[in-house]
């Protein structure tokens, strides 16, 4: 399907004559471009999910693997660069309220590859050891997805709107982003993850069989990395 698309829409854009008659990226005032590409990440979504998950065909063909992220990144990318050119919501736009937000988004989509595998790899595995590890992963991927949530949340002051209509809120913008707070969480988050890296990713354990997962742990120590920077 993500072949065939990408090919039609070139071989119209290549041959002039028919590209008079048929411009994609004009048709319904450039909105048609952002729906297919819409559905192209809907669809390698879900693709990838698939693909990947403990004991999918990407473990058996890695070429399946890497191409099928590559695929999913690519369209992601593509959508954001027709946002930008079309006005509308991008990645910039949405993650530029801070330095740190940029790093906790990355977190937070790590901690819910980390735990979907985890949780994924429960069906599969046969020995106490691995099922054990599993639920260590499952538990490193939950809590870095809500605490990285939370200031998320409140860089958007989605958490601040709400502490409006309680008593004490002034007593509580201790709890904002870009303070002492902040910096504390990730400092907290970042030792968490050198714990759960150094678990998961040991020998026998989970991680080494199931890539994805040991590629998100990894990823969110790397991205945490980045959180302690900004504050005030």
């Amino acid at each position: 399907v993500t072949f065939l698309t990408p090919l039609f829409i070139l071989f119209f854009d290549f041959v002039s004559c028919l590209r008079n008659k048929f411009d994609f990226a004009t048709l319904w005032d450039g909105k048609l471009e952002g729906y297919t590409l819409l559905v192209h990440v809907l669809w390698w979504t879900f693709g990838t999910a698939f693909m990947t998950k403990a004991g999918g065909i990407a473990y058996e063909a890695l070429n399946v693997y890497f191409s099928s992220w590559a695929s999913l990144f690519s369209s992601i990318h593509l959508l954001d660069l027709w946002g930008g050119e079309k006005d509308v919501l991008t990645i910039r736009e949405l993650t530029r309220l801070s330095i740190t937000l940029p790093a906790w988004w990355a977190v937070f989509w790590s901690s819910i590859v980390t735990f979907a595998s985890a949780a994924d790899a429960i069906r599969i595995v046969q020995t106490p050891s691995a099922k054990k590890s599993c639920e260590f992963a499952v538990a490193v991927g939950v809590i870095s997805a809500i605490v990285s949530a939370f200031f998320i949340l409140q860089h958007y002051e989605f958490l601040t709107c709400c502490c409006r209509c309680c008593e004490g809120f002034e007593t509580m913008k201790w709890l904002s982003y870009g303070g002492w707070f902040e910096l504390a969480c990730s400092l907290l988050v970042n030792l968490w993850f050198i714990i759960g890296v150094d678990q998961l990713t040991s020998a026998g354990q989970i991680s080494s069989t199931i890539t994805g997962e040991g590629k998100s742990a990894f990823g969110i120590l790397w991205d945490d990395d980045g959180d302690d920077e900004g504050v005030d």
